[in-house]
């Protein structure tokens, strides 16, 4: 749960990041993920949204004080997201994408939990 709680506080602290990019990083930002995924025309707006809205649910997400309801709202949200990728996405492209979500999320908790360690 701890790690869980880490990965959410980074992957927001991510999307603020991300939101802070000026409009030509943000569009090269989609347009790597788009050719990493190898999206079809009619794939790129529907993932578009899709990836808005789980950026604004990993917000709402950071907004509850509770860590255990953090913690719980963070995975319906990251499964609802799987969800809607899944019926937009191709099995091979669905298949990229969470092994990529998956290993951003373990890598960074693991980052953070080295940085708390080497900072105690």
């Amino acid at each position: 749960m701890k790690k869980m709680m880490i990965a959410l506080v980074a992957m927001f602290v991510m999307t603020m990041s991300a939101n802070a990019q000026s409009i030509n990083d943000s569009k090269l930002t989609f347009d790597r993920l788009s050719n990493y995924l190898e999206l079809r025309v009619d794939q790129r707006e529907p993932v578009k949204v899709a990836m808005t809205q789980f950026t604004a649910s990993m917000e709402a997400c950071f907004q509850l004080k509770d860590g255990t309801k953090a913690g719980e709202a963070w995975e319906k949200v990251q499964a609802q997201h799987k969800k809607t990728m899944k019926k937009i996405l191709d099995t091979k492209q669905y298949k990229k994408y969470t092994q990529m979500l998956d290993l951003t999320a373990k890598n960074t908790a693991d980052r953070l939990m080295d940085e708390a360690t080497a900072a105690k």
